[in-house]
Formats: structure tokens, C-alpha cells, sequence
């Protein structure tokens, strides 16, 4: 018993060992009660695996199918037709998301379904709101089950709840037997309950979702910039002039930026195009500039000997960054002239390369600029020569008590400005409110949204041991009926199982592939 231990503690990491190993614990030190407290609380503990199963519910969904017939009638019947005209659209979505994973990489489109994995795809702050809504979407779809099976005469002998490895989810037990015994349209009734109710879950979700803005207008303002909810130990936004907690950014490069879809579209810009320029005053230029001597790069041996010696010279960085500063003041920048000389005028007093101070330039520059030909007068379009990834971005903020604050100049991969700073569009009115809640809502609703959304696509595709099984058993049974005998009606559900179970394992190993 000891080897079987040790080599499951080699092969199971972290806190699933300690499942295995506490049942053993218990076992072998009060075998008896521990099996006789299992029994009667209905507990069943296996490897990876917890089951609960209890009866206490049942008087409960028996008072809720009969509470409204006439509605439930109702409800369920349009629940079959919605389930119905989704059923092959849910294929043909599995069907172009498999398609898409063997597209080249500058052709594929966003994945409607991909796997989840904890720490890979989902940040481990969230697993929390993973959980509960997993387990909610679960437990909804099953009572969907539960609620038309009392409806339609049909015994329910319990619910039950589980924990696979970090997967929480529900189950009821109705017998299969009694079930064929109805007509296909009733049986449909009860197996279609579960998707149903995901949908409608889904609309509620997302319903909830839209609407926050409005029902938090009171307490909230939305729309009107970005707050600061949380910032990394080793974000490089953080510093002295850096970015806050409660910070409100209102502006990136002088973009306006309302909501967190035009903070993404910004850094994406930023980071596919070239960087931005500044129209800066041309006595700027004049007053400040330390530029030193240009000279071209050159690969020769005197040329990198030239370089050494004599570092009062400008010089081209194998990244194809131009060094014009004499390099003792972090504050300086390199500003390459964005200009045409054949096209723009006002250039003959104007160098190619300028060493500026980047918040002087960057604070007295009137608007972003790709050449000076889209500069106000006397203004030129200076754009700072940088390393391949980096990115100068102009920051402006304000507190939330509405006051101005310094601009943040972030010198560095916009990429690292993504994934190290959380943001919110929305600004609360009152000191007291906190920045997360309208948030948390949010994702809350987002989560519920995929998993509740994902739970109705997977048991809509015939696939063995899901619902999608059950009802294209039940959908062949009323429209082939007439024309096919009952062998013929088993090899096409046959058949289409197979395909469907192929489908989804198909797609689920190359999601799990194209995220490992």
C-alpha cells in the first residue's frame, strides 16, 4: 500500500495528491464511521473525484413544475423548437472551428470554443468567478432537466453534485426507462430542458451584462476615461511620474480613450505600426536641442573603433535605433525629423535627428503625426528612433476627484503595459465606493456568458453520455418514424453519433494542442 501512495504522490501534483492521500488517512484510521458517514450523507469519494447525491430536493422541484403548469407547458414546448433550430448550427460551429485551427496563423479568426485551462487562459484571480459560475450554469441546466421530468410524469429519483479534479458540476438522476416510454415530442421536452435553460442563462447573462452601465449610473460615470484598479510589482508603468491606484487615463498618444475596447485597439495599433510622431514648435526644436554630431553606422573595424573612442558621435544601433545623445541624461531622447524634403517646406533649418528633452517635446507637441505635413505651422513631426518593440506613449490622466495630473511618458513594449495594469471604465462618484464591483459584475456576467454558452453548444452535438445523444435519438424517432423501421433509425443515430463524438474530441484535442 505504501509503493501505491508514493507513486501516486509521484504522478499526481500539488493539492490533488492530498485528495488521494487524505481518504487513505481516513480509511485506515476510522474505516468504519468514515464509511457509514458517507452512506448516509450520500458522499462518494473517488480518485479526483467527489460525489455528493441527496433526495432533499425533490419536494422542492415538485412544488415548482406544478406551480404554473400552463407556463411550464409553455416554457418547455418553446424550449424544444429554440433547441431544434440550434442543433445543426452547433455542428456547423464545430465544424469552422476545426476548420480554423489548420488556416495560416495571418488568416485564423477568434475561437467561438476553445479550452479552458487554469493559469494558461485563465488568470488564476479569476478562478473563483471559473468556479461559481461553472457550477451555476451546471446546476441550472440540470434543474431544467429535474422541473420537465416531474412535468412529464416521470420520476426523479435525485440530484447530486460533483467536483471532477477542479471541475465542479451537477447531475440528476431520472430513469432512462420511463423516459422511452413518452413520445419522441415529450421526451424532447425533458432532454431539451437543459439547453434550454443555458440559453435563456446566457440572455440573462448577458442582458445583466449590457444593462450595468445604466443601473450603476447613480454611483458610477462609464464612458468617460479608464480608472487604475490594480498595477503589478514589476509593471513598468509604476515609478515617481508613473502611473497610480485611482488614476483616471483619458488619453493615449492624444487618442481618446473611453472604454477598454479603445485602450486595446490603441496598444494593438501601437505595436503593428511604426511609432507615432509629435508635432512639435519649431523653437522647441531650437532652444533645447543637444544633438551631438551625426555619423553613419559603419560595420568596419576603425568604424566601431571610431565609436569607442569618440562618444561625442551619433551612431546607428544594430536595431536600427539612432543614438544622438551624449547619454548622461536618462531624460533626453533621439527624435528623428518625419519629413519629406522634396514636399514639406520650413526644413532647410531643421537637422534629420534632434536630442530633445521627451516630456519638454512630448508636453508642448499640439497633436500626433505620421510627417509634418498634417502639423500645424511652424510645428514639425518628430518621432522618437527607438528599439524594434518599444513604444513612446503619452499618458493623460487625471484623479478622481476630477483633478489634472503630470502626464505619464511609458517608454518602453506596450505589450508589458497590457498585462501589468488593470483597468475599469468606470469612475466611481463617491470616495466611499469601491473601483472593483462594477467590474466584478462584469466578469461575472462574461463567465457566465462562455460557460453557460459552451454547456448548450457541447450537449446540442450528438456526442455519447451528453444530451445531444438523447435528442437526436428522440428527433430521428419523430421524423423518421414513418419511413424507417426501428434497425434503420439505430445505425443513422449511429452514425451521426460517431460523427459528432469525432467532431468535438477532434476539436478539443487540437484547442488543448494550440495552447499548450
Amino acid at each position: 500500500m505504501t509503493v501505491i501512495i508514493e507513486k501516486v504522490r509521484q504522478e499526481i501534483p500539488g493539492w490533488c495528491y492530498v485528495w488521494t492521500k487524505l481518504g487513505y488517512f481516513i480509511l485506515s484510521c476510522m474505516n468504519v464511521p468514515y464509511i457509514y458517514f458517507l452512506e448516509n450523507v450520500g458522499i462518494t469519494i473517488k480518485p479526483l473525484q467527489l460525489h455528493w447525491f441527496t433526495t432533499a430536493f425533490n419536494r422542492s422541484v415538485t412544488k415548482w413544475a406544478l406551480w404554473r403548469p400552463k407556463f411550464f407547458k409553455i416554457w418547455f414546448t418553446v424550449g424544444v423548437i429554440v433547441v431544434g433550430l440550434l442543433l445543426l448550427p452547433s455542428i456547423f460551429l464545430l465544424i469552422s472551428t476545426l476548420v480554423n485551427h489548420f488556416r495560416p496563423v495571418q488568416e485564423q479568426t477568434v475561437q467561438a470554443l476553445q479550452p479552458v485551462v487554469p493559469g494558461i487562459n485563465l488568470p488564476m484571480k479569476e478562478l473563483s468567478c471559473y468556479f461559481f459560475t461553472l457550477l451555476m450554469a451546471s446546476i441550472i441546466h440540470e434543474a431544467g432537466h429535474a422541473i420537465a421530468a416531474v412535468k412529464e410524469d416521470v420520476h426523479v429519483n435525485g440530484l447530486g453534485f460533483l467536483l471532477m479534479f477542479i471541475l465542479p458540476g451537477a447531475y440528476v438522476d431520472v430513469p432512462t426507462e420511463e423516459i422511452r416510454t413518452l413520445t419522441p415530442f415529450r421526451q424532447l421536452k425533458i432532454l431539451c430542458a437543459g439547453v434550454w435553460h443555458n440559453i435563456v442563462l446566457v440572455l440573462l447573462a448577458l442582458g445583466i451584462g449590457l444593462s450595468t452601465p445604466f443601473f450603476l449610473q447613480p454611483f458610477y460615470l462609464h464612458g468617460h476615461g479608464l480608472t487604475v484598479m490594480q498595477l503589478t510589482q514589476d509593471s513598468p508603468a509604476r515609478g515617481p511620474t508613473g502611473l497610480e491606484v485611482g488614476d483616471v487615463i483619458t488619453s493615449v498618444n492624444k487618442w481618446t480613450v473611453a472604454s477598454i475596447v479603445d485602450w486595446r485597439h490603441y496598444l494593438i495599433k501601437s505595436i503593428s505600426s511604426d511609432q507615432m510622431g509629435f508635432c512639435v514648435p519649431e523653437s522647441v526644436v531650437h532652444t533645447y536641442d543637444e544633438t551631438i554630431h551625426h555619423e553613419a553606422a559603419s560595420d568596419s573595424f576603425f568604424g566601431h573603433l571610431s565609436r569607442l573612442y569618440s562618444k561625442s558621435k551619433a551612431f546607428e544601433g544594430a536595431d536600427g535605433s539612432v543614438q544622438c545623445c551624449s547619454g548622461d541624461s536618462d531624460a533626453h531622447l533621439c527624435f528623428e525629423l518625419m519629413e519629406d524634403k522634396e514636399l514639406d517646406t520650413g526644413v532647410a533649418a531643421m537637422q534629420p535627428f534632434s536630442c530633445l528633452p521627451a516630456r519638454m517635446a512630448v508636453s508642448m507637441s499640439t497633436k500626433t503625426c505620421i510627417n509634418s505635413r498634417s502639423c500645424p505651422t511652424d510645428t514639425h513631426c518628430l518621432a522618437p528612433s527607438l528599439k524594434n518593440a518599444s513604444r513612446l506613449l503619452q499618458i493623460s490622466r487625471r484623479g478622481i476627484n476630477g483633478k489634472h495630473k503630470e502626464d505619464v511618458l511609458y517608454l518602453g513594449p506596450p505589450v508589458y503595459l497590457y498585462h501589468t495594469v488593470t483597468l475599469t471604465s468606470y469612475i466611481p462618484k463617491f470616495s466611499f465606493l469601491s473601483l472593483t464591483w462594477p467590474n466584478t459584475i462584469e466578469v461575472y456576467c462574461d463567465y457566465m456568458v462562455k460557460f453557460s454558452g459552451a454547456l448548450a453548444v457541447l450537449n446540442m452535438v450528438p456526442v455519447v453520455y451528453l444530451d445531444g445523444y438523447w435528442i437526436f435519438g428522440a428527433v430521428i424517432d419523430l421524423f423518421l418514424a414513418p419511413w424507417c423501421d426501428q434497425v434503420t433509425r439505430k445505425i443513422i443515430h449511429v452514425i451521426v453519433t460517431i460523427i459528432g463524438t469525432m467532431l468535438l474530441f477532434s476539436n478539443i484535442l487540437i484547442g488543448v494542442w494550440s495552447i499548450i
